[in-house]
């Protein structure tokens, strides 16, 4: 296994491109459903050939406004998570799954296409509509596809084991010291799972000193700042502003009511345990201000993620994979997608449980987002108002691929304990480390 030799991080891009005009956008709709809905069936794209595939999707967004009214050109967004770097994960998308790229770039403006087009052609344009992730988080830091998988399949094979030994009446008796013992010696002599009795790889000291360098840079350049910041900007003219504009919103303000069906989410929506989330909508004016704001929160956000949040839970929330927040159209529109376990329902209820003043200082500056005070009150505190915002401004995917539907964050964290107590790392006592199984 990869993950015993060396460690392997995670990425995620996303890329936003402009569709022809020339073209009829109505036959990219029919392809992307197309893959989309066949995707657990018959799938067109192979993607389970990409063995650092986590997830993707493509999405169509058309006729999308800033607050302005201008029209933000049809474009086609490709958002995946992936194990290793960028270019990495783009070769291996091309080298699986190319004639299919080339039919569906062929709707876009400037795709390279010919007998002469190379893969660092392709690389090149999916380079240049990157729109760079504000905030990037992976749940769990380290944690390979080839390692969720391989831990789930060591889960299920000790299952199988243990319920075999029950039914023959072989466990009667036993100590849970020597339960262990004969899981250890059964896994010892399968080939195929052995590797789960070594540690995996941890981060270089390399990548440890610079991990932490920018840490401790980020925190001097706080505490350098604060006392500025405290003195002559949050406190006073942050706050004062910002009820300043929160009022003057107050006066345009409509009545947050349903202003779309919803049909087509959900028939995207429970098709599997995993769901997935696309938002998108526009930045409100002053763009300096909500820019600035937005920008400071989501870097604020991704310290937690970076730095704290990183072995499963965002502030006490395990149902979230992926997550990452995009600005676009210059900084006027703005995206949110994330890859979470359950019903929608029950996630939104947990981000307003868990972080409504995050949600607040974040969603909180987009056009018909739910009345807010001092940048953090209100807002997301009046559940059925913001999951109706939310539903407004939630776009379904045309295409969603996950390499492992069924597999929860809670499945993930557990088999990872699970591994742990075979491989000699788990401080868990044999009796709790038994009850994981």
């Amino acid at each position: 296994m990869k993950n015993n030799e060396r460690y392997i991080g995670q990425g995620g891009i996303t890329v936003i491109t402009e569709i022809d005009p020339a073209r009829d956008i109505q036959e990219l709709y029919v392809l992307l459903n197309h893959i989309g809905d066949n995707i657990n069936t018959t799938p067109v794209i192979d993607f389970a050939s990409m063995k650092g595939l986590h997830f993707c999707r493509w999405f169509i967004i058309e006729g999308l406004k800033d607050v302005s009214g201008n029209v933000f050109p049809s474009s086609l967004v490709y958002a995946a998570y992936y194990d290793g770097s960028e270019e990495e994960h783009l070769m291996e998308l091309l080298d699986k799954c190319r004639d299919s790229i080339n039919m569906i770039y062929s709707y876009c403006k400037g795709f390279p296409s010919g007998t002469g087009t190379t893969d660092t052609s392709i690389v090149r344009y999916f380079k240049k509509h990157m729109s760079k992730n504000q905030l990037l988080w992976p749940a769990y830091r380290g944690g390979t596809v080839e390692q969720i998988l391989g831990e789930q399949k060591v889960r299920d094979a000790i299952q199988t084991y243990l319920n075999q030994r029950q039914a023959a009446n072989k466990l009667e008796g036993l100590t849970d010291e020597e339960i262990k013992a004969g899981i250890i010696h059964y896994i010892q002599a399968n080939p195929s799972l052995k590797w789960a009795l070594k540690q995996r790889a941890q981060p270089s000291f390399g990548w440890k000193f610079i991990y932490y360098f920018k840490l401790v840079t980020k925190l001097l350049l706080i505490v350098l700042l604060l006392p500025v910041l405290t003195v002559f900007f949050i406190p006073i003219w942050w706050l004062l502003l910002s009820r300043i504009f929160e009022k003057r919103d107050d006066k345009k303000r409509k009545q947050i009511v349903r202003t779309k069906t919803i049909t087509d989410l959900l028939n995207k929506e429970d098709r599997v345990f995993m769901n997935q989330l696309t938002i998108y909508g526009s930045i409100n004016k002053p763009y300096w201000y909500r820019l600035t704001t937005l920008k400071i929160g989501l870097w604020i956000f991704s310290l937690n993620g970076t730095y704290r949040s990183n072995k499963g839970k965002l502030s006490g929330i395990e149902t979230i994979h992926f997550a990452n927040w995009s600005l676009f159209n210059k900084g006027k529109n703005v995206m949110f997608l994330s890859n979470y376990d359950g019903a929608w329902q029950v996630y939104l209820s947990e981000f307003i449980d868990r972080s409504a003043m995050a949600m607040n200082l974040t969603f909180g500056t987009t056009a018909n987002y739910p009345k807010t005070k001092h940048l953090l009150w209100e807002g997301a505190f009046d559940e059925q108002a913001f999951k109706t915002v939310v539903r407004n401004n939630q776009y379904p995917s045309q295409v969603f691929y996950s390499t492992y539907p069924y597999i929860t964050m809670k499945n993930i964290l557990n088999n990872s304990k699970i591994r742990k107590g075979l491989d000699g790392s788990s401080k868990e006592s044999v009796s709790d480390w038994l009850k994981r199984l």
